[in-house]
């Protein structure tokens, strides 16, 4: 699948292609939700495989939001359609002394993709391991599994969901989380409404700058935009925050009030 500039997150989570690196990242679990159960009852309802690496109140959470969709979640778990893993259990089979060890590695989860590749013509996988290394602190030891996850796309043929506990409307995501996560993924959701989003930073943007320069400034992120694939307003907001941070600040404030709000 190859979704227009303006496809929603559920556009680009319901037809993933292999080797696309999603990550999201939410501050309200129901959003959370709402995703994994598109991601991986998308992929159930398909016949594909899905593989998911989570807690364990995560791992409930899917499963009833699963049901709730409509997926028949425990005859998949069954027939091991649907795989369960623990994240805090699986990330300590890997890293020896806190980091990643890709041997290893690719030896637990190369293993787990393969064996579903056997049975089912693809395989989605979503996992919050790499939000446990974050959130504690151990940010290389994330991007570093990160990689790795990119990695072993290239080597076998799988898409993936990643998520992080983070507000993309906070300021102390500007100071360098966001971008740093976006380096390693190839799109990145971190809105429910991307319409009323970018209208939002529009409106902001408009209130905060002169209209003329305000226009100018859009065109210019616009035409600057990252290479991994998210909203307009978000990537004008991280343009605006490389380039104007004063400025960056001001619209972001405006941004909340209108669209978190």
């Amino acid at each position: 699948m190859v979704p227009s500039e303006s496809a929603g997150w559920r556009e680009l989570l319901q037809g993933p292609s292999n080797g696309d690196h999603f990550v999201q990242v939410y501050n309200d679990e129901s959003f959370l939700l709402e995703a994994v159960a598109e991601y991986a009852g998308t992929g159930l309802r398909r016949g594909e495989g899905v593989v998911i690496i989570a807690t364990p109140a995560h791992r409930a959470a899917f499963v009833q939001q699963l049901e709730g969709h409509g997926v028949a979640a425990e005859e998949t778990l069954r027939r091991r359609q649907l795989l369960l893993l623990d994240a805090e259990e699986t990330l300590g089979r890997f890293t020896p002394g806190g980091m990643p060890e890709w041997q290893s590695f690719h030896a637990l989860i190369g293993n787990v993709i393969a064996k579903l590749r056997l049975e089912y013509p693809r395989v989605r996988a979503y996992g919050e391991m790499v939000d446990l290394l974050w959130q504690r602190g151990a940010r290389e030891a994330a991007i570093r599994l990160e990689e790795f996850w990119n990695d072993l796309a290239g080597l076998q043929t799988f898409s993936l969901l990643c998520a992080y506990s983070m507000d993309n409307l906070d300021q102390a995501a500007y100071s360098g989380p966001l971008e740093c996560i976006c380096r390693v993924h190839s799109h990145l959701i971190a809105v429910r409404d991307y319409k009323r989003f970018n209208e939002a930073v529009v409106e902001a943007s408009a209130a905060v700058l002169d209209p003329t320069l305000a226009d100018m400034l859009l065109s210019l992120s616009e035409r600057h935009r990252p290479q991994t694939a998210m909203p307009q307003g978000q990537a004008t907001l991280l343009w605006l925050q490389h380039n104007m941070p004063r400025t960056a600040q001001k619209v972001l404030a405006q941004v909340r009030s209108r669209y978190g709000g």
